[in-house]
This record gives C-alpha cells, sequence and structure tokens, in this order.
C-alpha cells in the first residue's frame, strides 16, 4: 500500500496525464467547460462537506451535528489522489463509524448507497441517522466528455435517512442491479431497457403494487423516446412521469439522482400512502430503482 501512495503521490506532483495499457485520455475541451456547471474554487470534498453540513443544519430530525453514518458516492476524483473524500468527511464531521464510500456505478451510485443504508439501519437499531452525499469534480486529465452525447457537470446533492416519528418518506422498494460483465450497447443507446424494465418491475412486484399506481414517476435523464419505452414497458403511467431538470447544465452523475427526487419532493404535496419511484442507470448496464411511500405519522 505504501508503494501504491508513492506512485499517486509521484503521478500527482509530476502532473503528467495517464491512461490505460499506453493510450492516453482524452483531454477536457474548453468548449466543454462552458457548456456544463462548473466548479471553478472548492474540490471535491470540500463540495462534499459543505453540502452535507448545509443539510445538517436545516434537519430537524438531527439532534446532534454528527450522523450516525455517512456515505459518499462518486465517480470523479479528488485532484489529490491521495485524499479519501469519505475519510475526511467522518474525520471533520466526527464520525466514529468507518468511512463508506460507493463509486463507479454513475447514476446508479445513489441508490446503491441508499440499499446499503436501509440493509444496515435494519440490522442494528442503534443506527438513527445515515447522511448518503453525492459529490462530481471533473479536473483534468480526466475528461467531461463520455462518448458523444455526454458532458459531466460539477455538482454535490445529500439526503438524510432517519428513524423520526414525523412525516416522512418510507423506502418501500429497492433493487440494484450491477452486472459483471455489462451487455452490449450502442454508443447512441447507453441505456439497457430489458434489465431496466426487470429491475422496476421487480421493486414493484416487491412491494405488492401495480405500476399504474404509482403517483409520480422520476426516470433516468435519458432520451425521451428510451424514459418512454421502459416506462411502457412497465406499465407506468406516461401522466405520472417528472421530468426534473437541473438548472445547471451538464450531467451529474453521481449526484444527478438525489438532486432531481430533492427537487421533484420539494414541489408535490403528497398525501399518506401515495408513492414515488425513481429509477436511474450507470454507463455499464448498472440499473436501480427505488419505490417510496408517504406516511404522514412516521417514516
Amino acid at each position: 500500500m505504501q508503494a501504491v501512495y508513492a506512485d499517486t503521490l509521484r503521478w500527482r506532483d509530476s502532473g503528467a496525464p495517464f491512461g490505460v495499457a499506453g493510450i492516453p485520455l482524452p483531454q477536457a475541451s474548453r468548449a466543454t467547460d462552458h457548456r456544463v456547471a462548473v466548479e471553478s474554487d472548492l474540490t471535491l470534498s470540500d463540495m462534499a462537506l459543505a453540502t452535507v453540513r448545509a443539510l445538517l443544519e436545516s434537519s430537524p430530525q438531527v439532534a446532534t451535528p454528527t450522523p450516525d453514518q455517512i456515505i459518499v458516492c462518486t465517480t470523479s476524483f479528488e485532484h489529490d489522489l491521495a485524499l479519501s473524500c469519505a475519510c475526511r468527511l467522518h474525520s471533520e464531521l466526527g464520525s466514529s463509524r468507518a468511512p463508506l464510500a460507493v463509486g463507479q456505478l454513475q447514476g446508479v451510485s445513489f441508490l446503491m448507497a441508499l440499499e446499503i443504508a436501509v440493509a444496515m439501519m435494519a440490522a442494528d437499531i442503534r443506527l438513527n441517522t445515515v447522511v448518503i452525499v453525492a459529490a462530481e469534480r471533473w479536473r483534468r486529465p480526466f475528461s467531461r466528455r463520455i462518448g458523444a452525447l455526454i458532458d459531466m457537470g460539477d455538482g454535490a446533492a445529500a439526503v438524510l435517512i432517519a428513524r423520526h416519528p414525523g412525516p416522512g418518506w418510507r423506502v418501500s422498494g429497492l433493487t440494484v442491479l450491477t452486472p459483471g460483465i455489462p451487455p452490449l450497447a450502442s454508443e447512441r443507446e447507453p441505456v439497457y431497457t430489458s434489465t431496466l424494465t426487470n429491475v422496476i418491475s421487480e421493486t414493484c412486484s416487491g412491494a405488492d403494487l401495480q405500476p399504474a399506481n404509482v403517483d409520480w414517476v422520476l426516470p433516468a435523464p435519458i432520451e425521451t423516446r428510451l424514459a418512454r419505452e421502459i416506462n411502457t414497458r412497465c406499465g407506468l403511467r406516461p401522466e405520472r412521469v417528472c421530468h426534473i431538470r437541473m438548472d445547471a447544465p451538464g450531467h451529474f452523475c453521481a449526484a444527478d439522482t438525489p438532486a432531481r427526487l430533492d427537487a421533484l419532493l420539494r414541489s408535490i404535496n403528497p398525501s399518506e400512502g401515495q408513492h414515488a419511484l425513481v429509477w436511474s442507470a450507470g454507463f455499464q448496464g448498472q440499473a436501480g430503482c427505488a419505490l417510496l411511500e408517504f406516511r404522514g405519522g412516521g417514516s
């Protein structure tokens, strides 16, 4: 491990880009930087830390400034590769638990973290609050451009999961699939409709809810035609689909799902027992879906 860190520090100090098998990584163009949201001052962990602190300060369910567990989701890297975002957050927020991070699942990272958080809280009754924070900060030599269609933006979002008696959303269904060997897909359609259809159907079936009875549907921010095809295959009603787009341009990768989910939940006025379904996808066949049920008297 010391040798790995030494190599990392040498690469950082030299500032030399690297690639796979001697093939250099594509450089992010300045034209791309002008098309998407770019954070020019804060580092990845700066963004994550500021977002978590803002969340905790505004959350009445948190009695202390330190959540019981913090889960970090990222796809991009710290500019200083020797620095762990998860370790920094645990240190600065005073957490006594082991750092935990989910990486390289893109739009499914948040749903994987949610699955982990739900399982941990079910297994440990002392675990009362979990914060999931997703952050992306793209810097050279890593490119913002993914294929021909996707430009990555910088951003961060955080979600609090807590046991509390007040009104809130309960996770009533959750399915995440990360295939070991990604299925083939064309560059223009990097989303696997059959995989996503199965994940959505399994989530609704596990919660004993017909897809047509879902009140709000938040699909992945993909091509409208593909999203419509997936929703139709699953039996989700088209008039229930909410196309939430962020004000800032660019694809926010791991931070995209929690940011748009927050925007959706803030924009609606749910009643007891209503459901919101969110599904998302990664770039290599990953798929995830969560079903949330509103409870007026508990969560």
